[in-house]
């Protein structure tokens, strides 16, 4: 099965950009739903300049529940009260004159801060939302709670990680969606790009005990009729450079 852009140029974004990062954080307990969508469905909701990037001839759409923590401008240490909190984005994944990303329709965050700073600093965006994040041994429960003008913003899944998994190959479908190295976001139709690094995913079988949410459509986009595809990663140390125009 083959992607639209070679394996190769993906494999190339792994490595380290040049310079300093602007940030830092840790990503832990991710849990990673993907769902296939006709492209046509997705473009609407892109701005001016971005491209579905398809496997297939499928864009894909993702829900991705986790906790962020250590989280810090560079040099500076993490700030006490500011530095972790849960999110929840709904994200697709797109490219930019073969350069791929992921855009994201919205980041939900359970403090309001980092929401602030990160709408400045990058332009996305981050919304607050109510979310408790907890676990019992192995058994995770994510609940984010919205409120909006027409259709809430809800998401609640329980789950338990299963087996690591072996590395995705470079052609997969797996590959495709986990290995993003780039983010773009938009502003009265600019557009930036913001690289990160990290190294490879380690992912996890997920045995997913209960899914639902309203986030599609919140978004518009129709309920997928398909089971998720699912995966899990413990955790993962990240570098985010800062945002330059595309």
């Amino acid at each position: 099965m083959k992607a639209m852009i070679e394996p190769r140029e993906r494999l190339s974004m792994r490595a380290r950009p040049n310079g300093t990062p602007l940030m830092h954080q840790t990503w832990e307990k991710l849990l990673f739903l993907h769902w296939p969508f006709l492209p046509e469905q997705v473009e609407p909701y892109l701005p001016r300049g971005l491209e579905i990037d398809t496997f297939n001839g499928m864009a894909w759409v993702g829900l991705t529940p986790f906790t962020v923590s250590d989280l810090a401008i560079m040099p500076l240490p993490p700030i006490p009260g500011t530095d972790a909190f849960h999110e929840l984005n709904l994200r697709t994944y797109v490219h930019v004159d073969g350069v791929p990303g992921i855009w994201f329709f919205t980041l939900e965050a359970s403090k309001l801060l980092p929401t602030l700073a990160a709408r400045a600093l990058y332009w996305l965006d981050y919304r607050h939302s109510n979310i408790i994040f907890r676990n019992k041994g192995e058994r995770f429960e994510f609940i984010a709670h919205r409120e909006d003008d027409e259709i809430d913003a809800d998401f609640a899944a329980t789950w338990s990680p299963g087996k690591l998994l072996r590395m995705p190959e470079t052609d997969s479908l797996e590959f495709f969606l986990m290995e993003r190295y780039a983010l773009f976001a938009a502003r009265d139709q600019n557009l930036v790009q913001a690289r990160i690094y990290h190294a490879p995913w380690q992912l996890h079988s997920v045995d997913l005990l209960s899914f639902e949410t309203t986030m599609f459509d919140w978004l518009g986009l129709p309920n997928p009729i398909a089971e998720p595809l699912v995966h899990y990663s413990p955790k993962q140390n990240v570098e985010v450079w800062a945002p330059t125009p595309v």
